[in-house]
């Protein structure tokens, strides 16, 4: 199920969305997320994400769990991403932290964080305000699994997409946008009309978190086709697997070649030894051939 909902908030930026009736934020903001995160399904689901993007998109730029430090109002900001992604954008260096002001501050087309125990609270107010205050084209929260209120619980996904307005749309995922035999389901997806080169979606997860907690995935699409994007190593692995069908189709047409000519050459011996029996017979009453 895809839900739309158009936001017309005209509050200041650093009005906070905070949900009233939860506990309060453990997380500092000050403090970096480098080094240790929650639980392994936030590392991994970090960890995908930017290898699908860099592996698919080499013309941009995928930036991974950092502080990021703009200027909004003669301030200095911080905020932090999960993933952060910036369209024809390239550095040939890694990164410690992104300052704005060293690369004309420019702001990242896409902005995600994976909701956890600790931030999903401030991850839902204090920095989608300022995503939104700093005009960020695409802002995402995803749910890797149950770490949120009842009413995050997953399958989760909301997209947050600027307006000419400067005021947010929102979009929901509450679905799998994969059929049981693996295929895309369409409607079951995020558009971003011309924003992003990808569509997104939802994806349950074979294995499970502690023990029996289900696990779900973002996941990226094609934006004109039905076919999911995948990561360096699923690339290299599908491409393994093709040109292993390749070499048993090749081993195949080469059995099937060599078992026509064994027919070929059974049937010439077939025929030799007739035309050896006609021989014999015509020589038998004394007729030369």
């Amino acid at each position: 199920m895809r839900q739309h909902i158009t936001t017309q908030d005209r509050s200041p930026p650093f009005k906070s969305t905070r949900i009233e009736s939860a506990e309060p934020d453990t997380f500092d903001q000050s403090q970096p997320r480098i080094g240790r995160r929650e639980s392994e399904p936030h590392s991994i689901e970090v960890s995908y994400l930017h290898d699908v993007l860099s592996s698919n998109f080499p013309q941009h730029h995928a930036l991974l769990d950092l502080h990021h430090y703009f200027q909004l109002g003669g301030d200095e900001v911080d905020v932090q991403f999960d993933i952060s992604f910036f369209l024809n954008f390239s550095i040939p260096y890694t990164l410690s932290s992104y300052r704005a002001t060293d690369y004309q501050n420019r702001v990242p087309a896409l902005a995600i964080n994976i909701l956890s125990k600790n931030t999903w609270r401030a991850d839902l107010s204090e920095n989608l305000d300022l995503c939104r205050a700093l005009k960020i084209p695409v802002y995402l929260v995803f749910a890797p699994f149950n770490v949120a209120s009842k009413y995050y619980q997953p399958p989760f996904v909301r997209a947050y997409q600027i307006q000419e307005d400067g005021s947010y749309t929102i979009v929901e995922l509450r679905n799998s946008c994969t059929s049981k035999i693996s295929t895309i389901l369409e409607e079951n997806l995020i558009d971003f009309h011309g924003i992003l080169p990808f569509r997104i979606g939802i994806e349950e997860l074979e294995s499970k978190h502690e023990k029996n907690l289900s696990r779900y995935r973002l996941i990226l699409v094609q934006q004109d086709s039905p076919n999911r994007l995948y990561t360096k190593y699923e690339q290299e692995k599908q491409c393994a697997e093709q040109e292993k069908q390749r070499a048993e189709q090749e081993k195949q047409r080469a059995e099937q070649e060599k078992q026509r000519a064994d027919k070929e050459k059974q049937r010439a011996d077939k025929e030799k030894q007739r035309a050896d029996k006609y021989l014999k017979v015509l020589k038998d009453h004394g007729i030369e051939p």
